[in-house]
């Protein structure tokens, strides 16, 4: 929260339209889901997180990302676009990268630390901000020049920042947790007024109480 939401490579599936298995992005990712729906979802990325207005994402770029099934035809044409032979500028390039970079299979691989596990994607309403600036990387990018956190580095600058009145919720796991962020927000987010910091306070909550009401 200090510092914003910072666009990190992360690797993506492209199987679907492609001989490749995966390609990295520099994103930020969010999921458009509703309160009954967290369970399953912070169980599986975590019990932390922070959940901002729609008009915050609109603002700042964000948008839905498209999923395609194997067999249909926005895949195909999706797929053959992608591997056009004949998309020669760089304009060119870089619109197909950015179609890419906002298109998902239903469902597919995904990289967690260092495991490849399947997930249903469709099902976390995904929106994404996307640094298309960075062009992607190839995995191969990564261990000839310098490793996943030094690409990272050169993305940090781009951060996205945001202003308390655009959080939504700040999640925690347990009412253990709560003291702990308020006291982060007070010594850690000074450059917003004291109104505004206790604005956020009142946006903090508990995930385990919140399970057991809906």
């Amino acid at each position: 929260m200090e510092n914003g939401f910072w666009p990190r490579f992360c690797y993506e599936d492209i199987s679907w339209c492609s001989k490749e298995s995966f390609f990295l992005n520099a994103m930020v990712c969010f999921c458009d889901i509703s309160l009954p729906k967290l369970n399953n979802h912070t169980e599986f990325y975590g019990r932390y997180g922070i959940g901002m207005t729609r008009e915050w994402g609109i603002a700042n770029g964000l948008n839905p990302l498209m999923y395609v099934s194997e067999y249909s035809y926005a895949s195909v044409s999706l797929a053959r676009m992608l591997q056009n032979p004949d998309l020669e500028s760089i304009e060119g390039k870089m619109d197909a990268l950015t179609t890419l970079a906002f298109t998902k299979p239903l469902s597919g691989k995904m990289m967690m630390g260092e495991n490849e596990v399947e997930k249903d994607f469709y099902e976390e309403c995904e929106w994404r901000y996307v640094d298309i600036s960075t062009g992607g990387l190839h995995p191969d990018d990564i261990s000839r020049t310098g490793g996943l956190e030094y690409h990272n580095e050169s993305t940090k600058s781009g951060s996205l920042q945001f202003e308390p009145s655009d959080v939504r919720y700040v999640l925690v796991e347990n009412e253990e947790d709560v003291t702990p962020i308020v006291d982060f927000i007070n010594a850690k987010m000074g450059k917003f007024s004291h109104n505004d910091l206790k604005l956020l306070v009142t946006k903090i909550v508990v995930l385990s109480e919140l399970r057991a009401d809906i």
